[in-house]
This record gives C-alpha cells, structure tokens and sequence, in this order.
C-alpha cells in the first residue's frame, strides 16, 4: 500500500480576477480553493505548508487553452489558494485538474494526457519531485471522509513520487579482538562522509494518461524499461552525489546509525560496476590499551545486487552499511579475502539480505559489508 499525499480543491470560496473565467459562467459564489487531507486508510503526510504547488487545469469554454495555466497554490493560513487569481467553478462545464511539485519548476511540460519531464538535473535539485493523478470531469464538490470524523468536501488531488531516493545507515560489526597470545585489539570508528559516485544525474521521462476512466481520478502509466522496471532515460551524465553530514559520527557495535539526509537519485537501472557507495570512514586503532594507529581512508561498494537490479520511481531504498575492520589473509579456501569476524568467521555468506517494505514511498531494505 502506498502512502500518497493527497489534495482536496474545494469548491467553495475565491472571488473574481480569472481574465479567461467569463463572469455569466459561473455560479454564484463557488470559488475554487484548495486543502490538504489523508484518506483514513493512508499514514498521515501533510504537504508543508510553507511550501507551493502548481496546478493546470481544463474546461469547456474557456477562453484559450486552459482554465487554471501553471497557476501556483500558496497557504494562505487557513486554506491553499491559488496565489494572486481567483477562480470559479463554470456553471455548465466540468473542470479536469493536474498539479505538480515543486511549483513552477523548469523542465515539466503538461497536457491533457501526458506529463513530459526533459533536462532533470536530479543532482543539482535534490528536491522531491510529484506529480498528481488527473482529477476529470469534475463540476461540483464531493463529500471525502479522511480520519473517519472529519469530512472534506472538494476535488481530490493523490500526489506521486517521480523520483526515487536513496539513505544510508551504518552499523559497526565489532570493535575488539582478542589474539590467541592474549594481545587485544581495538577499533574506534568514525563516519566522515557517505555518498554515491557513478551515478546518472540527469533525463526525463514521459506519463501517458490511462485510457480508461474518464472521470474521477485517473492513473499515469510510468515509463518501463526493456525488463519492465519504472525508471527514467538518462542522458549519459554521470556525477557522484555527497550526502550531507553536519558533523562525523562515532559507531559502535550494535547500533545502526543515520549517516546522511536521503538523498534524491534519477530513477535508473543498476549495472555492474558503475554505480557505488563512497564511505570515509577515521579509523583509531589501539594495541593493549595504547594507541596503534590512526587512518582516514575511503571504501567503496557496488550498489547493484541481484534482486535489485534497478532504482525505480517512488522507491527509497536503504542500504545499511555493516563495517567490518579486518580482512582475512585468504588462507581459508571457503572465505577468500573474506572478513575475519570473532563471532562468525563466515560473514560474507551474509552479506545482502532483502526485506521490502512500505511508508510513504515503497521501501526497500539493503544491507552490505564493506571491509575496512
């Protein structure tokens, strides 16, 4: 199940500046406003309300293309209105809606039955990006209830995610090791920086309106590649993205640490050995207690694995970063180069597990190993 924000136009306040809304068509004081809400069966995600949307919008005699052209919905305080314009719902004419965030963004053309992307910079925006399935032919309000007790009466707008995102926790496998001669070693461990390096930053995509219905609230189809997976066309730029770490963290064992803010990512298919996570990690070393060694250092890992083979649209993927200081010698025919672990001297037969889940996006669970 999806989590969406959801948009409420309300038929009922604004008053008088549309130049293409002719004064005889409409009825009387039924202006169009807008309002946030969430269905009771959705987790509740409220549209900040610093923040604006746009809206286009369409209807039978309106002079020229649009009723409602790229307008910009602010909060006003109370209510979501459009910024500046005042508009009325026609007397004889059904009105269709599409909104997108954010509003008045460069790149995104919309029609009737398409929303075109072009040009996307993901990793200059870093900025969610939605879009709304098209509410159609509507003329009137409509009763909607949201948490069971409170009823919103307009048009509902469901936004959508375009983009995917990705996150990072870490986790630190251990942190001592006692030698057989009784020599213990131990490591503390810093986050300096976590972020990705061959990634495609940049493209677009196409949403062709669903055939059918023709009223109420209609679906986009996303685009799909050749194996079926909903990501953009990329145009070849590849970039590595920094996430934003305001101060270096410190793991210890058994905890799983943030590293960094999510970060947006161009919906894309993973290949082997492009795309990969870059961690810096300070690494303290002490011998008996006394200081050993002290290194900063950067360590690398693919991100594609098998059973995830692409980053697609409305997804957040988080990997979790497991940190295991020591390697083997290689000695072990069973665990070539593999991690020497206290506890499981096997540990790369662990290395990617898969637990999907879902909250506000779809998630997806990914955990990997990274010697260091």
């Amino acid at each position: 199940m999806k989590k969406a924000i959801v948009f409420i136009i309300f038929a009922a306040l604004l008053a008088a500046s549309c130049a293409k809304v002719v004064e005889t068509g409409r009825v009387d004081n039924r202006e169009i406003s807008f309002q946030t809400a969430t269905f009771v069966t959705k987790a509740n995600t409220a549209f900040p309300t610093t923040e604006n949307f746009s809206v286009y919008a369409w209807a039978a005699g309106t002079v020229g293309p649009y009723f409602m052209n790229n307008t910009t919905i602010g909060f006003n305080g109370t209510e979501w209105r459009p910024v500046g314009e005042t508009y009325y719902w026609p007397k004889e004419a059904t009105v269709d809606f599409i909104g997108y965030y954010p509003a008045g963004m460069s790149g995104i053309t919309v029609a009737e039955d398409q929303i075109t992307y072009a040009g996307i910079d993901v990793n200059t925006l870093q900025e969610d990006i939605m879009y709304t399935d098209k509410a159609a032919a509507f003329s009137n309000n409509v009763d909607l209830m949201d948490d069971g007790a409170n009823a919103y009466t307009g048009v509902p707008m469901i936004f959508r995610h375009a983009l995917a995102k990705v996150k990072f926790q870490i986790e630190l496998v251990y942190n001592k090791k006692t030698e057989a001669d009784g020599t213990v070693t131990e490591w503390e461990v810093t986050v300096n920086s976590v972020g990705l390096s061959g990634v495609y930053t940049t493209g677009g995509c196409t949403l062709n309106l669903e055939n059918t219905p023709t009223t109420g609230l209609i679906a986009w189809q996303k685009p799909q590649d050749a194996n079926g997976y909903n990501v953009w066309t990329n145009n070849g730029t590849i970039a590595s993205i920094n996430g934003s770490i305001s101060t270096p963290t410190a793991v210890t064992p058994g905890n799983t640490y943030d590293a960094v803010d999510e970060i947006y990512v161009l919906p894309q298919t993973l290949t082997a050995g492009a795309q990969k996570v870059d961690i810096n990690l300070t690494i303290k070393t002490k011998r008996n207690g006394a200081d050993f060694l002290n290194e900063t250092l950067t360590r690398s890992a693919d991100i594609l694995v098998t059973s995830l083979p692409a980053w697609e649209m409305n997804h957040v993927y988080t990997y979790v970063l497991r940190l295991a200081p020591l390697k083997s010698d290689g000695s072990d025919p069973s665990n070539p180069g593999g991690i020497v672990d206290p506890e499981d001297p096997y540990l790369d037969n662990e290395i990617i597990t898969f637990d999907p889940a879902v909250d506000g996006w779809d998630i997806v669970g990914v955990v990997t190993t990274i010697n260091i």
